[in-house]
């Protein structure tokens, strides 16, 4: 098949040769439409006048890097077609290179500063980019006095009794200037307190049955206390969420406090548009102008009808790319600039006049608006819809793929249609009138045709295997997914799946921290990863800005501001309470914590030891810094709000930085100097190489190709993160709102968001099916998951994916590339077959619980911890979570104190362990260990303790262990090493101790026994003895040598 044979042939020529003609270009996923706008501008640069038309168009797309591809990408298919035609004269290229090729933002910079000059707009500003925009916000922050015209004081006070105010800063962070004018013009109403009725019909509630009667009890007490605090007292109430959904509780507490939520959202949207309008003012007053800003500059030239009749008569051009991408304010300033002189702003689409005719061409693709958060895709459709019946423009249509396989293509055109039509629920918006149908809200499907030089590809499937007892939680299901897709190709190497090398295949997931996940256990099967995330700024990691907080307030506890951070941050202080003790005190008595109420005090006491080494000249470093971060619990706050390790390896680091940094001469002071001048700075991103599979988001993925796909987790449900706190909900029909929380939506609110949700998962999914050249491999089974949570994307797509052929693999033919450790043949370049084969193998990296007899990989992958029953012990307990926190009480444990410290120790691990629902057990086995004859002799003073030791370390001549082990104790005068691995495992039914712990050392006896041989090596002359606690039975016992 040629191109002049492709079925949408006509409309490709139409699009680069009609310039006089306007066109919305609906353009499949692979179809070329970089090609074809490249064509286009080639066509109007060899033409006759094509200079002067170049010299006013504009070719505007959503990133620099999109831009700069086009213009080359026209450069190149002009110098071709100037080779072809035996043409000398490059005239046409200096003619290409007067037209704008640019961002929107850009393009908007250029409007501003060529026609704002009468209107005060900041001719040369300093663009800030997102990160710099985050230090000046800190910086505005900090000067602003935080008053607030719009609000009494009382009604201030009343505010932050019950909101901190850093929910206030998040709104007015984000807010611009329309939406900002907009709240400020109303005022807050009346205080409103909580509906005492609604109280009287909670406190007459009758628990239904017998099992809802502690529930129903506790919610009664919980109103009723709430409210007798905000009629009697002044001090921080937030407002409280009911117990469980028994006797209609959630409906009752939302009735009840409405009247309170609804009146703090009026009171946060005058507060944040004040707070929003101070920091324009300021960026305004420093030639400062976020992204956002540069959109205003241009709205603002244009709603000047004589400044804008002069560009309306320059006759500008435009061209926007990835016009799903583009949000209404962005659409406005281009349809404006491209509409005749003297045309009323805002009438098109519409009644007023459309562009001039070939003024105005939009190429995009609805099927791919993934970006609800930026982007407004039904104001995108509006546009395509305006063009069907337009006098001087066209809806051209890009069906051919010069991408997707015919496998693929045949696939998605069978199954996609009833996903995208009006069958789903989901793409159906809410009816406006009672009876009446509601609108087809979801952008429509357009089948896809094979290209000129498709190929048929692969699709197959990869069957699960349903493992036996099933894994518990999502995160232990995907790691089973991911742990096959791995033993599938560490067997068979990459060609099992149409790949030349393991930098062909990207693996595709919705989520960020479904990766983390997947990266695990292909890191565990000894496969090369390259995990491609965004670069994170060092400020913005918590753990990052925790430490450096904590060492400014350390090294200048005069800093008031930097301890109101960290009292929030750290600590977890209310904004109230630090605004009362700063308007009380004046400042934050460190030398005195008592002068404050807890938990202030405690938080004080905490750092104050620190301030008072700060100075002290030989202070080791290493150690002050392991301090500092114990004392303030950074460990198991990072592991809190981050399951996967990733805070917990960013202190690892930050504690070997210091010990470096100590190891040089330098001091507290040294250490904060340099995390400042590191604050700006970020995570470098996994790099594509060869020999690494790449692992990416499906919203990454946009725009990209690669020759192998595996989407995982297709059964995982695409759950919404909770939303917390007061957000902007933008309705087209009444314009931005702020409401307190979710649950004081309307109910339609939230019925019509959780659809448009729907509806770009959909659109995610597409994304997904449509990024490979040559195999699209499903990994599949029925039941693979548990039982649906939510909708996934498998759910939502609803094809039968059994009956999807299924990937073959032979156990006779092994692939060449298969992978010993790390390496493949694929990552060593310049070799033959024989030199190939000569090498010798890279040394394998094992994992100590692949050593078990017993293998357990998830709970492996959490330090070993973990339990043999696949449920948890009560409904809402995870063993993997009580391992995790008995392994951190056993990493911290002050093994050397007396009994009053350690007593307070073992207090402080409770107050985690009741909040992780797993205090009963967590108190009955502490109380059995310190009974053990464990104990006795963990605590003898001749021992040197280890806790958490890594190793990487030879195991065997081909084979390297890394692992970590718990507690390794030396004895440097009678030359003994002991290494000691706690085991958490349950008991089985009518097990004794002795017979549990027996199981237990024949379990992982080859695991201990790879600790001792690690140990034999690193101590030299010592005598080893390796042993296994086991918690529940409060014993432990040696393993012997196998």
């Amino acid at each position: 098949m040629s191109e002049s044979n492709l079925i949408d042939h006509e409309h490709r020529e139409r699009f680069s040769r009609e310039w006089s003609r306007n066109f919305a270009v609906s353009a499949n996923a692979g179809s070329g439409k970089t090609t074809a706008i490249s064509e286009r501008l080639a066509a109007i640069a060899l033409t006759e006048g094509g200079g002067a038309i170049l010299r006013k168009t504009a070719v505007v797309t959503f990133t620099k890097k999109a831009a700069n591809q086009i213009g080359q990408r026209a450069r190149g298919v002009l110098m071709q077609q100037l080779t072809l035609g035996g043409r000398k004269d490059l005239t046409a290229l200096d003619h290409l290179e007067r037209a704008f090729f640019g961002t929107i933002h850009s393009f908007c910079l250029k409007l501003a500063q060529t026609y704002g000059q009468d209107l005060g707009v900041i001719l040369n500003p300093t663009v800030l980019s997102d990160e710099e925009e985050s230090v000046h916000w800190e910086e505005f922050l900090e000067q602003d006095g935080m008053v607030f015209p719009s609000v009494t004081g009382d009604h201030l006070a009343a505010f932050i009794r019950h909101v901190p105010m850093a929910a206030v800063f998040d709104l007015a962070r984000e807010m611009d200037g329309a939406t900002s004018k907009r709240f400020r013009a109303k005022s807050p109403g009346l205080l409103a307190g909580p509906d005492e009725l609604v109280l009287e019909e909670i406190l007459a509630v009758v628990a239904k049955q017998k099992r809802s009667l502690g529930a129903v009890q506790e919610n009664q007490r919980i109103a009723t206390d709430w409210c007798r605090r905000y009629r009697e007292e002044n001090s921080f109430l937030p407002l409280p969420k009911p117990l469980g959904t028994a006797s209609g509780m959630p409906e009752l507490y939302g009735r009840l406090f409405a009247p309170v939520k609804s009146w703090l959202a009026d009171v946060a949207a005058a507060l944040a548009a004040e707070l929003a309008e101070r920091y324009r003012s300021w960026r305004f007053e420093r030639g400062f102008q976020t992204y956002a800003d540069q959109i205003e500059a241009a709205m603002n030239v244009l709603r000047s009808p004589e400044i804008l009749d002069r560009i309306r008569a320059e006759g500008w051009r435009i061209i926007l790319d990835e016009a799903q991408d583009t949000d209404p304010q962005q659409f406005a300033i281009l349809v404006e600039v491209a509409r005749e002189p003297g045309a009323e702003l805002g009438t098109w689409p519409g009644s007023g006049e459309a562009p001039r005719a070939g003024h105005f061409c939009m190429v995009g693709d609805g099927q791919q608006s993934i970006y609800g958060n930026r982007a407004d895709v039904s104001n995108f459709m509006r546009h395509v819809e305006a063009f069907r019946n337009y006098a001087d423009g066209d809806l051209l249509q890009f069906e051919v793929t010069f991408r997707a396989p015919e496998s693929s293509i045949d696939a998605l055109n069978a199954t996609l249609p009833d996903t995208f039509g009006p069958g789903r629920i989901f793409n159906v918006g809410l009816a406006h009138d009672a009876g009446a149908p509601g609108p087809i809200l979801q952008v429509p499907y357009v089948p896809l045709a094979a290209g000129p030089k498709s190929i048929q590809g692969l699709l197959r499937r990869i069957t699960l295997t349903l493992p036996e007892p099933p894994p518990s939680g999502v995160d232990a299901w995907l790691l089973e997914e991911v742990r096959q897709i791995a033993d599938l190709l560490t067997t068979h190497g990459p060609r099992v799946v149409g790949a030349n090398s393991f930098g062909e295949i990207c693996l595709l997931a919705p989520r960020n921290d479904w990766l983390i996940t997947a990266r695990k256990a292909l890191e565990t099967a000894g496969l090369k990863v390259a995990l491609q995330m965004r670069k994170n700024r060092n400020g913005d990691i918590p753990i990052f800005a925790w430490m450096t907080g904590l060492l400014t307030v350390v090294c200048d506890p005069e800093n008031t501001f930097e301890w109101v951070g960290v009292l929030r941050e750290v600590f977890d202080i209310s904004d109230a309470s630090i605004a009362i003790e700063l308007r009380e005190k004046g400042r934050f008595i460190w030398e005195e914590p008592e002068a404050h109420p807890e938990p202030m005090a405690m938080a004080l006491h905490a750092v104050r030891p620190f301030v008072l080494q700060a100075n002290d000249e030989g202070v080791a470093l290493a150690a002050f810094a392991e301090d500092l971060s114990r004392a303030c619990e950074l460990k198991s706050k990072a592991t809190a709000i981050d399951q996967s390790g990733n805070l917990s390896s960013e202190l690892d680091r930050l504690l070997a930085q210091a010990a470096t940094l100590g190891l040089e001469g330098a001091g507290p002071r040294d250490w904060l100097g340099v995390l400042l001048a590191e604050i700006e700075g970020g995570k470098p991103t996994g790099k594509p190489t060869p020999d690494a599979l790449n692992l990416l988001t499906s919203y990454s993925a946009k725009g990209l190709e690669w020759p192998v796909v595996i989407p995982i987790g297709l059964w995982r449900a695409c759950e919404k993160a909770p939303e917390q706190g007061l957000r902007v909900v933008r309705d087209q029909l009444t314009g931005a709102r702020i409401y307190f929380d979710t649950e004081s939506m309307p109910v339609e609110t939230k019925e019509s968001r959780e659809r448009e949700r729907l509806r770009e998962l959909v659109r995610l999914l597409y994304v997904t099916l449509t990024r490979a050249r040559r195999s699209l491999i499903l990994p599949w089974a029925e039941g693979f998951g548990g039982k649906p949570r939510g909708q996934s994307l498998g759910g939502l797509w609803g094809a039968d994916l059994t009956k999807i052929p299924e990937l073959e693999v032979s156990d006779n033919v092994r692939d060449t590339t298969k992978v010993t450790g790390v390496i493949t043949k694929a990552s060593v370049s310049g070799l033959d077959e024989k030199e190939w084969l000569d090498i010798a193998p890279w040394p394998q990296r094992v994992l100590p619980h692949r050593l078990a007899n017993h293998i357990d990989l998830p709970r492996g992958l959490r330090h070993e911890s973990g339990a043999d029953e696949p449920t948890p012990i009560k409904p809402g307990l995870d063993p993997i979570d009580y391992g995790l926190w008995w392994h951190e009480t056993m990493e911290f444990l002050p093994w050397g104190g007396d009994g009053k410290a350690v007593a307070d120790y073992a207090d402080r691990a409770f107050i985690s362990a009741e909040q992780q629902g797993f205090i009963e057990q967590g108190k009955t086995e502490w109380a059995l260990m310190l009974r053990s004859a464990a104990w006795i002799e963990l605590c003898n003073k001749r021992w040197i303790r280890s806790a958490e030791l890594g190793i990487f370390a030879p195991l065997h001549d081909q084979q390297w262990i890394d692992g970590v082990m718990d507690l390794v104790l030396h004895d440097p005068i009678d030359q003994w090493v002991w290494v000691v691995d706690w085991k958490t495992n349950r008991k089985r039914p009518l097990e004794s101790d002795w017979a549990h712990l027996q199981r237990l050392i024949e379990e992982y006896s080859p695991q201990l026994n790879a600790y001792g041989r690690c140990l034999q090596a690193l101590f030299p002359g010592c005598r080893v003895r390796k042993w296994i606690y086991a918690s529940a039975s409060g014993i432990w016992g040696e393993v012997e040598d196998l």
